[in-house]
Formats: C-alpha cells, structure tokens, sequence
C-alpha cells in the first residue's frame, strides 16, 4: 500500500477530528485508529468526520462547486468584487496559493482509510460493517478522483501509463511517496468504488442509525463509476452504470409533468426524485455550505455579487419556456450603483438554514438523474448509437422545456446538441472547468457591462499550464520525491 507524507496533512488531520471524541484519547501528535476505532458506533463517528471533509467550504461546501466554473468561461467578476478566489478566476495562481483542495482531499483520503483499515476485525454487525467500509471505500474513491482530474492531465489511454497523477494513498504513514502515473490512480478509484457497489445494502437512500448519518449508496456508487469512465472515454462502462440509475424506480426526473414543483423544490429545499446523492446539513454546519454567497450575496440587502453568468449561457435558454432558466437565474437591482442584471440563483439558501443567517447556503448535490441522462447520452453518441443518444437526449428536454417537440439529430449534430445542454443543465454545479479538459478546449471570455475588463478578455489556450492545477508548495518542503507540474 501507498504511504502518505505530510507535516501540513498531518495538523490539518488533527485538526479536523479534534471535535470527535473517541479520538481525543490519543495522543495529539498521532491518530491510531486501531485503538480509535474498536466497534461500530466508533467507526460511525469516524465517517462522520469523512463527511464533514467532504461538506467543508474547502471542498463540496463551497470551493470546488464555484472555483471549476469561474476559472472557465460561465461568469465573469464584476466591477467592485472581493476578488475571493481571484488567483484562480485570473489564472494566475501558484504553488502558494492558500485555496489548493489538495490537504482537504489528502484529509478525506486519510480518514477514509483509516475506518476502511480497520473495520474488518472491529466488533460489531457483520451488514453494518460491510456498509460503512462501502461507504469510505466510495469516499476515498471520490477524492482520488478529484485529485487526479484536478492536479493531472486529462486521462488519454495511449498516455495514461506515463502520465503523472497524484499520490495513490491507502494508509496514513509518515513518509515520501511519489506521484503515480494517471493509469494508476483511475484503477484504484474504481477498485475502491467497484467494491463500494458491493458492499453498500441495496436499500435506503439515506440510512440514519443511531449517532450517525450515510450518505453515500450504492446508487452513488453507479454514479461515480459513470462520471469516471465518461471522463476516461470508456463509453461501453459509462452507459451500464448510468443505466443502472436511469432504469432504478427510485428516482426520477424534475420538471414538466407530474413533477413540476419537484425541479424548483430541488433547488430551493434540497430534495425531489431527481437527486441521486446529497450530503445533509444542519444549521450548525451550514455556514460552510454556501455555494451562493459568490453569485447572489443579498446578506447586507440587495444582492452584491463577486460573479455574474456570462451573456452567451444565458442566451442559449428558451428563457419562456425552460423551466431552469427560472429557476437558475433572477433579473434584480444591485448594490453596485443599482445596476439591474441577470444573476445566477441556482442555490437561493435552503429557509431551513435562513435562522442561521446563512447566505446561500445548500446541502451540496453530488450527483443527480440529469447527469446521468447526459452521460449516457454522450457516451451512446460516441458509440454512433444515434437513436438511443436522441432519445435521452429528448427525454431530458421534455422535462425541463415546455411543449418540447422531439428532435432525431444524428453524428456531430447530436453531439454539439448534448454538449450544449450539458451546459445548460449543469452550469453552476462545478463541471465546466473539467468539461473543457477533458474535451481539450480552449476558451475566451469576451468582457460584459460592469465586469472587470482584464481578466475577463482573457483567453486560455487548451495547451496553458495551468489546466493542472499546481502542487501546494508546502507538500514539497519534506517530500523529495515529489514532482511539481510543468510550469509552476
């Protein structure tokens, strides 16, 4: 196994299980999680602390929902905003910079590990054993996958052997490790969510059992494996666990129909038959879920927002007849001089977290059926099924666009037409950034009223540097063997 190295990971890890209890009867300077964690109720707590890394403003609570789709090409800062997350909308960020996901990842990497080795010869009930290690198995998934298409290229099969990717990580050790090749980081990402699939009970979305809550199903498992093997051009794989979720009875999707208020209420209440997984919040943690606070921002009283949807995505919504254009975006007055403009309002804050005073604040949604959809759409188009890629295709537009009247497009039609409405139903969500790597384009952003005009004339080649991410410094100042990325 993979050993781990890292002073900052090693403080960060303490400091993110300080609140548990079971853990503070160790040492301050080590984690045993032999000793930690001796039956079920303990393992429970622990993979309460992986959920909380995942839920974190440094993760899905608010950074890499918002950071992957200002640095593209979907909004643009305006005049007068608190440049938060500047470096990387500018594209001008650094081994230093202090927003890397890096130690966030590395800490959720590691407290997964930590139940998933030990859980096996701990006491307790053999079923909840087996779902609680496919949970940590399909986090520990999830964030090598983030890692690998954040701080690596873009998985290319004749490269991928070669190409290097992060740190594979299974155990928490004090040492060096060297980055492993991109090849190498997919195979342990689906090992870890293959066998997930596995081991997590079939029933329950949510499963609450005493002083924890899981979150992550088998379902979620289909629907990580979908996204990595769209992203890995493996179309055969991508369609069977998209399929899975598109023909399951349990969910279903929002919009025109018989689910009409199901769309809005996902949107503004976090729930409906469309969302395959979502990470729960109470009042007290909400405050780092606040994926809003960057495009609305109302806190002070009219809306005072650091980014506003770019012109060219607003323009490619019936704006009459699409239910999401109603629902992603609101026309209003401004704080900044009363400037009306359109901005996004994809996450309005939950009423539930309103008493808590949090702007913007949401359950961060994982995955959700539309996803899936348009996957599977994408990967039957790349496998010249063009029937069965328009049907999906359609059966998602159905749903979201009023009156909507099929379309039987075929070839780079069909393709161009699923590109763009992957755009438009995923916007804000966090994909844009990765969309574009892994499709190999470019972009320019072409500056809009009252936006800041030099960083949003930018233009950024599919050959720039920085679509990989640069390696924190402050891994590099005890680990020799680690390689930075190009250009850094």
């Amino acid at each position: 196994m993979k050993k781990i190295y890292s002073l900052l990971l090693a403080v960060m890890l303490l400091g993110f299980y300080s609140c548990e209890d079971f853990l503070d009867k160790q040492p301050t300077t080590s984690i045993d999680a032999d000793k930690a964690i001796t039956n079920v109720k303990d393992a429970g707590i622990a993979l309460n602390g992986m959920y909380s890394a995942f839920k974190s403003s440094g993760y899905y609570g608010r950074s890499f929902v918002v950071v992957p789709d200002i640095m593209a090409d979907e909004a643009f800062s305006v005049i007068g905003y608190s440049n938060t997350y500047g470096e990387m909308y500018k594209w001008t960020y650094t081994s230093g910079m202090g927003s890397s996901p890096w130690g966030v990842m590395y800490a959720t990497i590691i407290r997964s590990s930590n139940i998933i080795n030990v859980i096996d010869d701990i006491q307790g009930d053999s079923i909840q054993k087996a779902s609680i290690k496919g949970e940590a198995l399909l986090g520990r998934a999830l964030a090598h996958f983030d890692l690998v298409k954040t701080y690596g290229k873009a998985y290319n099969a004749s490269t991928a052997s070669t190409d290097l990717g992060v740190p594979v990580i299974t155990e928490y050790q004090q040492g060096q490790p060297e980055r492993n090749t991109i090849e190498e980081v997919y195979a342990q990402v689906i090992e870890d969510a293959t066998e997930a699939r596995e081991l997590i009970p079939a029933a329950g979305e949510e499963i609450h059992d005493g002083d924890f809550t899981r979150y992550f199903t088998k379902h979620a498992a289909d629907a990580l494996l979908a996204r990595v093997y769209l992203y890995m051009n493996n179309w055969d794989k991508a369609i069977f666990h998209a399929s899975n979720l598109i023909d399951e009875n349990r969910f279903a999707l929002a919009g025109y129909g018989d689910n009409d208020d199901d769309f809005q209420s996902m949107w503004t209440y976090d729930d409906g038959s469309e969302i395959i997984c979502k990470f729960g919040l109470t009042v007290a943690d909400a405050s780092g879920a606040t994926p809003g606070y960057s495009y609305y921002n109302d806190s002070q009283g009219l809306p005072k927002p650091d980014y506003v949807p770019a012109q060219w995505l607003l323009d490619m919504y019936d704006t009459n007849n699409d239910i999401r254009y109603a629902s992603y975006y609101k026309t209003v007055k401004t704080a900044y001089s009363d400037w009306v403009t359109t901005l996004v309002n994809k996450y309005p804050g939950n009423p539930e977290f309103t008493g808590s005073n949090q702007n913007g604040a949401h359950m961060p949604k994982l995955f959700r059926l539309a996803e899936m959809y348009l996957i599977r759409a994408e990967a039957y188009a790349e496998n010249d099924n063009d029937a069965l890629a328009a049907a999906d295709l359609n059966a998602l537009r159905a749903k979201r666009i009023v009156a909507y009247s099929d379309e039987f497009l075929t070839g780079d039609d069909l393709k161009a037409a699923i590109w763009d409405e992957r755009t438009k139903e995923l916007a804000f969500e966090g994909h844009r950034f990765f969309d574009l790597k892994r499709k190999g384009l470019g972009f320019t952003r072409i500056p809009q009223e009252n936006t800041v005009s030099g960083p949003n004339a930018l233009s950024i080649s599919s050959s720039n540097h920085r679509w990989l991410w640069a390696i924190p410094q402050s891994e590099f100042n005890g680990n020799e063997n680690m390689d930075q990325n190009s250009g850094y």
